[in-house]
């Protein structure tokens, strides 16, 4: 006999393997709190706690990391350096003698910063 929540288990697997539902792994580091110092010791250096955050990741932020070419699991340093690369080659700027091309850099380039922006707020929060 089955049981309701087996059957919950069953569709959120369901709903899971289907990809409906994706979520991006990221790992913080957290400063721990420091003791009471003692003048006797010399000081240590600071511990960091690793832990583990799982976000929703949305249709649109999918869409902002495949903008970035760069994959969920990149870190912020990997976004920035995708953000310069796009940046550098989208920027209107290059295609200032052709007014349709610089238009066209334009807008790709306010969708790249966007992204930018997006991305580093959602990993950052």
């Amino acid at each position: 006999m089955a049981t309701m929540y087996d059957k919950l288990g069953d569709l959120l697997n369901e709903t899971l393997e289907a990809g409906a539902v994706k979520f991006i792994r990221i790992e913080k580091e957290e400063p721990q709190p420091e003791p009471e110092k003692q003048e006797e010791k010399p000081p240590k250096e600071q511990k960091k706690d690793k832990r583990v955050i799982y976000k929703k990741l949305n249709p649109e932020l999918e869409r902002e990391y495949r903008l970035l070419d760069i994959t969920v699991s990149a870190t912020v340093d990997d976004v920035k350096k995708a953000y310069k690369e796009k940046l550098k080659y989208f920027h209107p700027d290059r295609y200032a003698d052709n007014a349709v091309l610089e238009k066209v850099a334009t807008n790709k380039t306010r969708e790249i910063v966007k992204a930018y922006n997006d991305i580093l707020e959602f990993l950052q929060a």
